[in-house]
């Protein structure tokens, strides 16, 4: 098949699943996942482009997201606004994205029937983004009015407050969701021309090289396989690396900090996080995972098991939190109750009593 540089048919799966899966890489070095499905009523894709908001250009925080947004508002091919949310909204379908610290993702799903206009119009994303000015100036809109929703949201808040906590120059600091202020009102002032920025942010990282896509449909895979192959080849591979960042956003200047958080809702909880480094290169093993199952024993002699004795808590969750590639954290939860909220130190105690002897006396530790 023309515009194919490898297939893989042979895809792990389980015993029981059903569906046909071929795994592909374009000659573009574009990576792709096929499902033939010939019991679905719903087709449906995704594309993940391996870079997110770190990747923000320091004087436009933001950008990253605005490109996400924009690439839904026309294209070469299809240049009205609506073009593609028209088209999935008629045949019974939806579309969203969402762009996090190293990945933007796009994804829709549409009536089994219509999957290859649909995906032709997906395609355009990635090809030739119109970036109008007149959508550009009503978008920004869209980008403040989403940021001003996570203003009373604890989670991004906390979000937010951990990034002003760690490294300023460390690009986990950005703020990535963006706003009236950052993607129009600052470039207004120093003469940045911010639709030039997002033809650039686009024709720097949307290569092919970092992209991932799965596609679900009734068809056979030999079929999904053209279907793909035609609308994604031209895509252009601009030979470049995921972004890394060996720094830990986190150095020793940033540690042993103790914020206090009034939240929106009615919650009290405690959380510790520590740096660490970055686990992906380990997953077969999955080190952290094991330092997680300690740590959030419930057994005779945990830390939940002294926790609940005491009346401060009945939940505890602690685990890996993903950070990009190159630095990730470690995270231990607690909802606290009244009495807990008034314990935390002594909770914190315990709990870097247990990290400290864990390793040498198990996990009842706290039993002797």
């Amino acid at each position: 098949m023309s515009g194919i540089g490898e297939i893989v048919d042979d895809v792990a799966k389980s015993p029981e699943d059903r569906r046909c899966y071929r795994a592909v890489v374009l000659v573009n070095n574009m990576k792709v996942l096929l499902v033939s499905d010939p019991t679905t009523e719903k087709a449906a894709a995704s594309m993940d482009v391996h870079v997110g908001h770190m990747s923000d250009p320091a004087e436009i925080p933001g950008l990253a997201h605005f490109c996400e947004h924009m690439l839904f508002l026309g294209s070469e091919k299809y240049p009205e606004e609506n073009a593609y949310t028209q088209f999935l909204h008629d045949h019974g379908g939806m579309s969203n994205a969402f762009t996090s610290l190293e990945h933007t993702n796009f994804f829709f799903d549409v009536s089994h029937e219509n999957l290859a206009e649909a995906l032709d119009r997906f395609a355009q994303f990635f090809t030739c983004p119109l970036f109008t000015a007149s959508a550009a100036g009503r978008e920004v809109n869209a980008v403040d009015s989403e940021n001003v929703k996570n203003l009373n949201s604890d989670s991004w808040r906390l979000f937010q407050l951990e990034k002003s906590t760690c490294d300023p120059t460390h690009p986990y600091s950005k703020f990535g969701t963006g706003n009236k202020s950052t993607l129009e009102t600052e470039p207004t002032k120093q003469g940045i021309d911010v639709r030039q920025a997002l033809l650039h942010y686009h024709n720097q990282f949307y290569s092919s090289n970092i992209m991932a896509l799965v596609v679900i449909g009734k068809e056979s895979l030999d079929d999904l396989t053209v279907m793909v192959s035609d609308l994604f080849t031209s895509v252009v591979d601009r030979h470049i690396s995921v972004p890394c960042w060996d720094q830990h956003p986190y150095s020793d200047d940033c540690l042993q900090i103790h914020l206090r958080v009034v939240p929106v809702k009615d919650v009290r909880s405690f959380q510790m996080t520590f740096p660490m480094p970055d686990m992906q290169p380990y997953y077969e093993t999955n080190p952290a995972h094991y330092v997680a199952h300690l740590m959030g024993h419930e057994g005779p002699g945990s830390i939940l098991s002294l926790l609940k004795a005491r009346g401060w808590s009945n939940n505890l969750l602690a685990g890996p939190s993903q950070g990009a590639k190159g630095f990730m954290f470690f995270m231990m939860k607690v909802d606290l109750s009244e009495e807990g909220l008034g314990a935390w130190l002594r909770f914190a105690m315990v709990l870097q009593y247990f990290v400290f002897n864990c390793p040498s006396q198990g996990v009842n530790c706290l039993n002797q």
